[in-house]
């Protein structure tokens, strides 16, 4: 009887110490669950950050080169206009010349001429002289419209550029914002899942749970972790497989041939081949094997600020840049690099 209720006992306590073990192992994964999404909302608002910093940069460079054709437009407008009052007061000179000095009348025109073709002449140069300084002040008022014209256009353009980097610094600020507040949250949650695992592993080796049981519950809450076997082989295959992407849509949280973010193309890339890559650009950083830029070779992950591209050798890399553009190769300065990882 004894023996009966101690085997009970022992089973009670087996089976409280297992559901125990269940229930913190479902507490861990929901944990890393919410902190993969939020690494993976971090890891967006990085590359929308990088996006829009190249933007107000482009946009900066639009600003210095539309400033410069201003001045340009401003220069040739003054020209345009010194010339005009020069013209003006020529042509003013030349009328009070013909048709106001006393010495010089129109009757004097007449009977000074010897001959009626004489005075047509001299009535045809007074005519041409006139016409010369017509079409010369309406050339000249035009030339100046133009530029004045165009000067407007320019300005007009300048407000337009400057309206966008504003609200480009707009954007900027907000996703600091995003940025610092998920980086805290991400903080909180590794946090409570560190403590969770070490909850967990203490239970475990508490509990008269099997090996095997063991085992499971630590791959649950333990992620797998690649490591690179100079396989060089299979660098080379995934770079080749790279090229058939390009011209793929940039697709935030895309990592499928329909589209891609940056870390869903690298990890889609290498999943191909059987190489588990975490899917979030700044876990991409931490894992496989670190390598030094010098040292790069095609098939390495080029890792920047919120950013992952694969190396294709010869400087260059292939990518989903930012949102709007496509799978491109490119040169491997696109931005600083932080760092080279291996994982083949």
């Amino acid at each position: 009887m004894y023996k009966r209720i101690f085997k009970s006992l022992v089973a009670v306590s087996l089976i409280t110490a297992i559901m125990g073990t269940t229930v913190l192992a479902d507490e861990v994964t929901d944990l890393q669950n919410q902190k993969d999404q939020k690494q993976q909302e971090l890891d967006n608002y990085e590359d929308e950050l990088a996006y829009i910093l190249v933007r107000i940069d482009e946009m900066e460079l639009a600003l210095a080169q539309k400033n410069s054709e201003i001045e340009e437009a401003e220069k040739e407008l003054a020209e345009a206009e010194e010339k005009l009052s020069l013209q003006y007061k020529d042509m003013k000179l030349r009328i009070k010349y013909m048709y106001e000095d006393q010495s010089k009348s129109l009757s004097e025109v007449f009977l000074t001429s010897e001959s009626m073709s004489e005075v047509l002449n001299k009535t045809e140069y007074v005519q041409q002289v006139y016409s010369y300084d017509r079409n010369k002040l309406e050339e000249m008022s035009n030339t100046a419209a133009n530029i004045k014209e165009l000067k407007n256009s320019l300005e007009k353009d300048k407000n337009e550029l400057t309206t966008m980097t504003e609200e480009l610094t707009q954007q900027q600020a907000v996703l600091y914002t995003s940025i610092s507040e998920s980086k805290d949250s991400l903080e909180e949650l590794t946090t409570k899942l560190k403590n969770a695992q070490e909850k967990a592993a203490r239970t475990i080796v508490a509990s008269s749970a099997s090996s095997q049981q063991t085992a499971n519950i630590a791959t649950s809450v333990t992620a797998p972790t690649a490591t690179a076997n100079n396989n060089s082989a299979l660098a080379s295959q995934v770079v080749a497989s790279a090229y058939n992407y390009i011209g793929v849509p940039y697709v935030s949280g895309g990592s499928s041939p329909s589209g891609f973010d940056c870390s869903g193309f690298t990890s889609y890339l290498y999943g191909q081949f059987g190489v588990s890559l975490s899917r979030s650009s700044s876990a991409q950083s931490y894992g496989g094997v670190s390598v030094s830029i010098s040292e790069a070779q095609p098939g390495d992950i080029i890792c920047y600020a919120g950013h992952v591209a694969l190396y294709v050798g010869n400087g260059r890399i292939i990518h989903a840049p930012v949102p709007g553009k496509t799978v491109c190769e490119t040169s491997v300065n696109i931005m600083p690099i932080t760092g080279v990882r291996r994982y083949w």
